[in-house]
């Protein structure tokens, strides 16, 4: 298992892992190509939402306001609108029901760490590459052993 630690990387980061600790415009655009990769209508994807966020208990609005409504959807989408920006259960609950990680992979890459949201598949084929080179190492050692002797 690796360690995790506070220390910055030392490594040098391409123009494409920049440190983007302010999302938003990346979460927006990536919930809006989910949406209508969808192909479903973003009345719809709130009527989808709400349903889900009764049936877990979860609260997808701030304020007196009791789910979460098409104007304020709308706004999430906008990469432009900063002052509207889905909570992280509002977004947790958004790729549970649109079937995607994508837009917590936004949010963990944003930090330039190199940090990635994958799924079950891509779980176990790193599990699988590291298992193998596991195997490697050993059979190394064990020639290394046999050599003693």
């Amino acid at each position: 298992m690796e360690k995790s630690t506070l220390a910055p990387q030392s490594r040098r980061l391409s123009l494409l892992e920049l440190v983007e600790l302010c999302p938003d415009e990346g979460l927006a655009l990536s919930m809006d190509r989910i949406i209508q990769a969808a192909g479903v209508s973003r009345a719809e994807a709130v009527d989808r939402l709400n349903a889900a966020a009764r049936r877990f208990g979860v609260r997808l609005t701030s304020g007196n306001a009791r789910e979460l409504g098409l104007a304020t959807f709308e706004k999430w989408l906008n990469p432009k609108e900063v002052d509207y920006v889905p909570t992280i259960r509002a977004l947790n609950l958004f790729c549970h029901v649109f079937g995607t990680p994508e837009p917590l992979d936004v949010l963990a890459r944003s930090h330039g760490m190199g940090w990635r949201v994958i799924g079950a598949a891509d779980a176990k084929l790193l599990e699988l590459a590291r298992t193998e080179r596991e195997i490697k190492a050993l059979r190394e050692r064990k020639r290394k052993i046999e050599a003693e002797l």
